[in-house]
């Protein structure tokens, strides 16, 4: 089994891999990086999107994407133990000051054919574990050591996408988060190539992804009861 290992790079970033060659760009916003308070009272706050490569021999999810996510099977609780597992690895490694804490808890999973998504959330922090069947395993998250923005009386608030794709290019896939209000049943995304995507809903935060490399454009917001509540922008840029 390959042990998973945390660079020894920048301290304001967690990156996990698993079963991957990974290579990162910064081009346009997002919080796919760790954040922390430095002693200057400052908020050091680094945004970018990642993309995350892996080779072409592992499985490719998008060809068993679907617009609604599936209900749980029989690989969900080990798909989430794994994940679970490479966080607390992670944690126990030693890290700068001030780093936050790692999130214990699992808010959301959202599963789409082979892909399960887990969202981990704590007082300080959110990592996303994307998991592949037969592939591979990884993490991406922010954080604050001064604990998460709280969402308040908004109904919305995006944490952005993160774009992945196999190295040569191919299979591109968006993965979106962001915090959402207890009046909301339901979220649907449009992206910029005309896909509406049924997010997953739970513990007050949505989490999805689709097949392309093009952003999320607007995200309308339904609920319990299917009664539209608004459109929002679903990336703040």
């Amino acid at each position: 089994m390959i042990k998973p290992d945390v660079p020894q790079m920048d301290p304001l970033r967690l990156q996990v891999r698993k079963h991957a060659l990974l290579n990162e760009i910064s081009s346009k916003p997002s919080r796919r990086w760790w954040r922390f308070a430095v002693p200057a009272t400052a908020l050091v706050a680094a945004v970018a999107v990642t993309m995350v490569l892996w080779t072409p021999t592992n499985p490719n999810a998008s060809a068993s994407w679907t617009a609604e996510p599936r209900a749980p099977g029989a690989d969900t609780e080990a798909a989430v133990a794994e994940c679970r597992e490479m966080i607390e690895e992670g944690d126990r490694r030693e890290k700068p000051p001030n780093f936050p804490e790692a999130p214990t808890e699992v808010s959301v999973v959202d599963q789409r054919g082979i892909m399960t998504l887990a969202l981990f959330t704590g007082p300080q922090s959110e990592l996303i574990c994307r998991h592949v069947q037969g592939g591979y395993t990884s993490l991406t998250g922010s954080g604050r050591a001064e604990g998460l923005e709280q969402l308040g009386d908004e109904l919305f608030r995006s944490f952005g996408a993160s774009m992945h794709s196999e190295r040569n290019g191919r299979n591109p896939t968006r993965i979106f988060s962001g915090m959402v209000s207890p009046k909301v049943g339901k979220a649907l995304i449009q992206t910029e190539d005309g896909l509406r995507v049924t997010a997953t809903i739970g513990e007050g935060w949505l989490l999805a992804w689709w097949p392309s490399k093009e952003d999320a454009t607007l995200i309308t917001l339904y609920d319990h009861q299917g009664n539209e509540l608004g459109t929002r922008p679903a990336i703040v840029r």
